[in-house]
Order: C-alpha cells, then structure tokens, then sequence
C-alpha cells in the first residue's frame, strides 16, 4: 500500500512538474504567436522534443489523442478560444490532457489515503482549478478591454484628426494604450498589413474579445464607409454613448451589490456547513453516504442548491 501511494504521488508530481515546464516553455515572443497560422508548410518532418515544447513522444501522442476526442466531441475549439481570449499561453489538448491526469491521479491518491469521499470531493476542485482560472483571466482582461475602449476611439479620432489615415491613427494608438487593448491592436495591425481589410480585423478582434462594443463600432465603421461622413465625429459620439452606458452600469451593481452578495453567501453556505461537518463530526455526515436515502438527498438538496444560485444570479443580472 506505501508503496503504491508513493508511486502515484512521484507520478503525479512529475506530471506536475512537467506541465509546468510546457506552460513557461509556451511563452513565445507575441508577434510569432500571432504570425504563427501565416507561416506556411513547405514539407512535413518528424516533430522532435524542441519544436513540441519539450514533450516527451509518449506524452505528446497521448495529447494529440486528446485533442482528437475533443475536437470530435465539438469541445476543443470551445477551450481553443476561452484560452485566447483570456491570453494564457497553453495548447488546448494540454491544458485537458494535464487536467484530466492530474485529476485522476489526485482521485486515486487521495481515495487509498482517506476514502473515495474525500477522493472525489478534492478531485473534483482539482478538476474546476484550470476552468475557473481561465475564466477569471478571460472575465479580467474583457472588463480590461471594454474599459480601454472608449478611451481608445477617442485617441483615434483626436489621431483622424490631426491628419493620420485610419490605419496610422490605429498604429499610433496602439503604441499608445496599455495591455489587453494594446495586444490586439498591433494583432489587427499585423493582419492588415498581411493583406486583410480593417473592418475584418476588427470584427474577428471584437468577437475573439466577445466585445459587443466594438462589434457596435466596426458597424458604424463600415456605415461610414458606405455612405461617408466624419469619421472622427462618428467615433467621439461611439465613444461617449460606450461612457454613458459603463456609468449606468456601475450604478447597477452598485444598486445589486445586495443581492449579488446574497447569492455568494447562500451558494457558498451549504459547502462550507458540510466541509465543517466532515471535520468536526465525520461518522455523522458519512450515514448520507452509507445510505440511499442520504445519497438522494445530497444529490436533491445539491441540485435545489445549484438553482436557487443560478436563480438569485440570474435576478441580479440586468443587461445594460
């Protein structure tokens, strides 16, 4: 038994370890990252250790096998963008390959040591950690992006103004405003100058940013495009409704403060109670597991829990 836990915990570390070593190796320089998908193929050759991140063959068939059975199951282009738009530099193959092992050694570790309750419990944290991280850097950077936009548009027609063409007002301004902004712009830049029209490259900017905003703006650009008229005119009055509404939408959640903390308080409430419980009086909370009518009401009373947090959620959400 030692030996086996002492096995599983030298495995798991070592996949630890390694994913660690892929996720710094991916931190290539941004303009390759984004000219990467330009570079065409000439001949194909075998991938060795350095071109695939420092992967060993057998971990690197194992990846691209997961990749497979995501991307048949309609799930790996899903990851593939949450990953871009949050900007972390991992492959999406890995990212729930390394997921999916490291949980899996997690699970049987913790069930030989202290019980498949326990095993499943912490497993199942181990298995949202990637999830939640990747959205909080996508949730960051979009509120980041959406705050930078008005003051960008406006830069851009003070830039249209004093006699820049679109194009170097766009470049100026990127030079100019800070990270997320800064990064997709020069992105934009990058494709126009390989040949893409501007209003293309922003579309893609704004739904690979899942920016209505700018989605409103590229509209109002290839309006203007179409019948004519001021530019920079047109992009001060953008800029200025974008600042109306990001202020009535911080009065809303400052009005829904309340409630929003209501629905953490009572999301978060039965989780706790139980973990205290498991600490303080563990023979009285495993008679849930040890029956079928215990496991029903977990499941009964998990399922209540999970509604009434998308209910309350879904009450203090007010779209602006």
């Amino acid at each position: 038994m030692i030996v086996l836990i002492v096995i599983i915990t030298a495995a798991a570390a070592a996949l630890v370890v390694l994913s660690f070593g892929v996720i710094v190796g991916r931190r290539e320089a941004a303009l390759e990252r984004r000219l990467a998908g330009y570079e065409p193929a000439p001949f194909a050759e075998p991938v060795t250790k350095e071109q695939s991140g420092g992967i060993a063959p057998g971990v690197q068939q194992a990846v691209d096998f997961t990749s497979n059975l995501a991307e048949k199951a309609g799930f790996l282009t899903v990851v593939e963008s949450a990953l871009e738009r949050g900007d972390v530099p991992v492959r999406a193959g890995e990212l729930i390959f390394y997921t999916i092992a490291v949980t899996v050694m997690t699970f049987l570790f913790v069930t030989i040591v202290a019980g498949w309750i326990y095993g499943l419990i912490i497993a199942g944290i181990i298995a949202a950690l990637p999830a939640l991280y990747v959205s909080n850097r996508q949730r960051t950077r979009q509120r980041a992006f959406e705050r930078q936009l008005p003051d960008t548009l406006t830069l851009l027609a003070s830039s249209l103004r004093a006699g820049f063409s679109f194009m170097q007002g766009l470049e100026a301004v990127s030079q100019e405003i800070g990270a997320p902004m800064r990064g997709e712009l020069q992105r934009v830049f990058t494709e126009v100058r390989l040949g893409r029209a501007p209003e293309d490259a922003l579309g893609d900017a704004a739904v690979r940013m899942g920016s209505i905003d700018l989605a409103w703006t590229v509209m109002a650009i290839r309006i203007q495009r179409e019948v004519g008229g001021n530019l920079a005119t047109l992009l001060d009055t953008v800029a200025d409704t974008m600042q109306k509404r990001e202020r009535i939408r911080r009065e809303i959640q400052a009005l829904t403060a309340e409630g929003r903390l209501s629905a953490m308080i009572l999301g978060l409430l039965p989780i706790v109670a139980a973990v205290l419980l498991f600490v303080v009086a563990p023979n009285y909370m495993k008679t849930l597991f040890n029956h079928g009518i215990g496991v029903v009401a977990v499941c009964v009373s998990a399922v209540l829990a999970i509604v009434g947090w998308f209910w309350l959620r879904r009450i203090v959400d007010i779209e602006v």
